[in-house]
């Protein structure tokens, strides 16, 4: 089942559920969602001006630093778990958030770069 992101923008959806990679790979848990200001592929706008969550903050666990991964390409299952299609290597080589989890736009073109969601 793929992440609608019409059909829930509340980050809570994300929240606390397990992220793996297309390979079974468990990624860490979802511990914050961030929504994109700027016009970043996708459309960061869903229906009704809603805001679709952009980038999910994945901590891996105990003692290693959490990272960002796309919202785009993922989806859950019927369990709830998400499914990204980025493996372990690409998220641990990602930026790493920052405490705020606020990213600069500096920080969201490179991050668009690393997973290859631009040009």
């Amino acid at each position: 089942m793929n992440i609608d992101p019409s059909s829930a923008f509340d980050g809570a959806v994300y929240t606390g559920h397990d992220v793996i990679d297309e390979q079974g790979n468990h990624l860490g848990r979802v511990t914050d969602v961030l929504y994109d200001d700027d016009a970043a592929p996708p459309d960061p706008t869903g229906p009704d001006g809603a805001r679709r969550p952009s980038w999910l903050v994945v901590d891996p666990g105990l003692l290693r630093a959490a990272h960002y991964v796309p919202v785009t390409g993922s989806y859950r299952t019927a369990e709830g778990t998400i499914v990204t299609p980025w493996d372990k290597d690409r998220v641990k080589a990602a930026l790493k958030a920052n405490h705020d989890h606020v990213l600069t736009r500096d920080e969201r073109e490179g991050l668009l770069t690393h997973y290859a969601l631009v040009d």
